[in-house]
């Protein structure tokens, strides 16, 4: 993840997680959606999310709780950064963050026990 972080990103440290999708130019949200290319099935290919399960169990035991709490949160996250959503400003960090405990919550409450 550090050396994905520094080719990217030019942060030559370890990261949680990346995301890799289209370029949206400002949209977001619904507007992203609606910009995404289809492919001939109709099906969206939004991209592709990296997680570091290293850096997610740091993380997790930081927080005190469940490690599937931070993939899960991660992977909201990465999910919310393919549909145009930023975290660079702190009120952009502060939609994201309850975008996605908001998105974690609900599908760990869905998830089979």
């Amino acid at each position: 993840m550090r050396i994905l972080n520094a080719r990217y990103r030019k942060k030559d440290r370890t990261t949680d997680v990346l995301s890799f999708g289209q370029a949206l130019g400002r949209a977001k949200g619904e507007r992203a959606v609606k910009k995404l290319r289809r492919d001939e099935d109709g099906s969206l290919d939004v991209g592709d999310i990296l997680i570091s399960v290293a850096q997610a169990s740091r993380q997790a035991k930081r927080r005190r709780h469940a490690l599937v709490r931070e993939i899960s949160f991660l992977a909201a996250h990465g999910a919310l950064h393919l549909l145009g959503f930023e975290d660079e400003t702190p009120a952009g960090y502060r939609e994201m963050v309850r975008l996605g405990t908001a998105a974690t919550v609900e599908a760990l409450a869905e998830s089979p026990r």
